[in-house]
């Protein structure tokens, strides 16, 4: 005899075939993720913090060397930028490159709020961090009150 079964009346847990596009899906964008790291856009991740007496500006740079880091401050704009290149070994053949070259560039406005005088910078395990002093007519200063 005939059975008849609607779609939704299967047995199986993914009767209309979505578990195979969504896989496919996931795939793709892995494949994708891994071909085309964000970083490679240009978009390398920061954070921007204030102490007492600076900024501070936390930027990510792995697998950049110091000599391809690049500080500028002008018109109280500071600009880091940074290179790096991904190149084959001489004599080796590359089968598979996930690493992608990268350079970026961004900017960050302080304004009047920093002394160019009092800008330092420091690279260790790939971050890069670099403390702005703030200029003294933003530092907070403490005025005591006199009891009369």
């Amino acid at each position: 005899m005939f059975e008849y079964r609607g779609l939704l009346d299967r047995p199986s847990r993914d009767a209309l075939g979505w578990e195979g596009i969504f896989r496919g899906f996931d795939q793709l964008f892995r494949e994708f993720e891994r071909d085309m790291p964000l970083a490679s856009f240009g978009v390398v991740p920061a954070e921007v913090t204030e102490e007492a007496d600076r900024f501070v500006l936390k930027v990510e740079v792995p697998g950049i060397a110091d000599k391809d880091v690049h500080l500028e401050v002008h018109d109280g704009v500071l600009t880091v930028s940074a290179e790096r290149p991904v190149e084959a070994q001489q004599g080796y053949k590359t089968l598979r490159r996930e690493r992608s070259a990268l350079r970026f560039s961004r900017s960050y406005a302080f304004g009047d709020h920093v002394d160019p005088e009092k800008i330092s910078a420091e690279l260790k395990d790939g971050v890069l961090t670099v403390g702005l002093g703030k200029s003294q007519k933003v530092q907070k200063k403490s005025i005591p009150v006199r009891v009369t």
